[in-house]
């Protein structure tokens, strides 16, 4: 074999790597679990095994259900009597094989133990969200403790990989002045209603860990290299997602949030970053619906402008609650291909220059 061929048949694979990369995704739109607003964990129907099946449940909760396993992404499912209801209640979760917490304020965890307990589910999450959710009564049978370290759960055709991120950066005065002008625009809630929202408080925590400690973004490997990862709050990137990205290069869909900073323009800043790291194939926003009395539901047109002119090989997504999203991601040969590509790269990274007299021979 020729150096020559060699290395021209390289750089021509890894020059068409990015194309491969940005082509669209497949998408199952007539299975039954695709087309019904029914989530599997409440008692619908599960997609087909080749098929990925994702729900967004507002605020950061999301249902991924694959070869017939429900995973859950947050466990917010009661927001009180002042938001806008997602369509089912805690108590019909029937079905979870997992139950991830990406931090532990109570907009993302708490539902948790009473799900937990419905489903014998494991819930995974940092120290701040598990000690909050071992107070709660969660059996410490079904408690996992990640620090984002790269912890990783295996489960059949994916596993899932911890890695630390960082909680976005909420200016006091900005908070509290938008808190006094939604309350001038909605009115004061009721005592019943301050009942039941201080209720939910309390079944998150307060720890001020979690901030820097007790975020973490979870990455979705599959079998044939597929990923997705997400992540619930738009914080500033660690280095330890930046290690991560540099290792696999990018994702195929990203779920990041997109809230905390009012203003698009301020929250795009926060928000456009992480998604340019992640580099997926799908993006689709999370946290952008209202929660009373402290955020207003925003637009997600200006962030989806910005990713479409300066990520054109991006598309972006923003379902309604329940609404599916089904990627056919066994059928996906492009991941294969970028897979061989990875692979190519990886090769010639290690390729002991000195021994480039053996090509040629």
């Amino acid at each position: 074999m020729h150096a020559a061929s060699f290395f021209t048949g390289a750089l021509a694979a890894l020059a068409a790597s990015s194309a491969i990369a940005a082509a669209p995704l497949s998408f199952d739109t007539s299975s039954p679990a695709c087309t019904s607003l029914t989530p599997t964990a409440i008692g619908g129907a599960a997609p087909p095994p080749s098929v990925l099946s994702l729900r967004w449940l507002g605020t950061t909760n999301f249902e991924l259900v694959y070869r017939n396993q429900v995973i859950l992404l947050d466990t917010y499912y009661d927001r009180g009597p002042r938001n806008r209801p997602i369509g089912f209640t805690p108590s019909q979760v029937t079905r979870a094989n997992a139950i991830y917490i990406g931090h532990g304020h109570f907009d993302h965890m708490s539902d948790a133990v009473s799900v937990a307990a419905q489903t014998r589910a494991p819930v995974i999450g940092a120290p701040t969200a598990i000690d909050k959710a071992l107070s709660m009564g969660l059996p410490q049978g079904q408690a996992v403790t990640v620090r984002g370290a790269g912890e990783t759960q295996r489960y059949n055709g994916f596993t899932v990989q911890a890695i630390l991120a960082q909680h976005s950066t909420l200016a006091p005065n900005v908070l509290s002045a938008f808190q006094t002008a939604i309350t001038a625009a909605i009115g004061a809630p009721t005592p019943d209603q301050s009942a039941a929202e201080a209720a939910i408080l309390a079944r998150g925590t307060f720890d001020p860990r979690v901030f820097t400690e007790g975020t973490i973004a979870y990455l979705f490997t599959f079998d044939n290299g597929f990923k997705l990862i997400y992540r619930n709050s738009a914080g500033p990137i660690t280095d330890t997602e930046r290690a991560a990205m540099a290792r696999i290069g990018g994702t195929d869909v990203a779920i990041v949030a997109y809230i905390g900073q009012y203003a698009a323009e301020r929250q795009i800043a926060a928000t456009l970053p992480i998604v340019k790291l992640y580099n997926p194939r799908l993006y689709l926003p999370a946290h952008h619906d209202e929660i009373a009395g402290t955020f207003l539901d925003i637009g997600t047109e200006p962030m989806f402008m910005a990713i479409r002119d300066q990520m054109p090989g991006t598309k972006s997504l923003s379902p309604l609650y329940r609404e599916p999203v089904c990627i056919n991601v066994d059928n996906d040969f492009r991941t294969e291909i970028r897979n061989d590509v990875q692979n190519l790269r990886d090769d010639l990274r290690n390729l002991d220059l000195r021994n480039l007299r053996n090509l040629v021979h």
